[in-house]
């Protein structure tokens, strides 16, 4: 990901609509199956906003490739404890952490093989803790903000639990998010063919609020089912026991 693009996040990630909206459906989906007092860790936390609420449940160590987001995270996020690693070759012990949370790493261009990084994942995590994978969905889209990204390929729902699958997790949903923007992001592709751009640029306040009440109105359906297709895709997976 291009530098740039770090600062965009630290910048934005306590007011853009899109983080507040993750970070309530990724505490939704993850706090009832996550151990309290446990310890976490966040693959490819950036600069740290994404995630910072599993330091409220336990002890949350965030790593990362590059060190000035590591550097921006531990300035912003002072309870969490920032490590440089490769997602493919985490320096951590076999079984020694709780949960692992992993939030649009396995798109990027220097991901050889997703496969390969979950099973990173499933390594590290202790038997009957969870893998939360959030990664772009819908294959076929390409956009401006993927090329700011770097964003290599996009997931289908069923790609990304075959990916958990693969590595020996026992998956327990498999889900899009977003779904609302689908539509409006092919369109939007349409019209930035060839643009490399931000989507942090603008919109913060979501249009007006609009769009942080369609994605509260879809986080209430995601309580009781999963949605086939979404402008992100998400699986939650668990380390068998034994």
């Amino acid at each position: 990901m291009e530098m740039a693009e770090y600062r965009r996040m630290a910048e934005t990630e306590e007011t853009h609509w899109w983080y507040a909206a993750t970070r309530a459906l990724l505490r939704q989906l993850l706090e009832p199956i996550v151990t309290p007092g446990g310890t976490f860790l966040d693959v490819g936390a950036g600069t740290g906003a994404t995630g910072a609420w599993l330091a409220d449940l336990g002890t949350l160590v965030a790593a990362d490739f590059e060190h000035e987001a590591l550097a921006m995270a531990a300035q912003r996020h002072p309870t969490q404890l920032p490590i440089a690693a490769d997602a493919c070759a985490l320096p951590i012990a076999d079984a020694s952490v709780d949960a692992v949370l992993c939030v649009t790493v396995l798109c990027h261009q220097s991901i050889a093989s997703p496969t390969e990084a979950v099973h990173e994942f499933a390594r590290v995590v202790r038997p009957g803790g969870v893998v939360c994978l959030w990664e772009p969905g819908v294959r076929r889209l390409r956009r401006a903000h993927d090329r700011v990204t770097h964003t290599g390929r996009r997931f289908s729902r069923l790609d990304l639990a075959r990916c958990a699958s693969d590595a020996g997790l026992d998956v327990l949903r498999s889900t899009g998010a977003h779904s609302y923007l689908v539509p409006p992001a092919f369109v939007k592709s349409l019209l930035e063919r060839g643009e490399v751009a931000s989507d942090l640029d603008g919109h913060a306040g979501g249009l007006g609020g609009v769009l942080a009440t369609a994605a509260r109105s879809e986080r209430t359906l995601l309580r009781r089912m999963d949605l086939p297709f979404g402008l992100s895709a998400i699986t939650l997976a668990r380390r068998p026991m034994g």
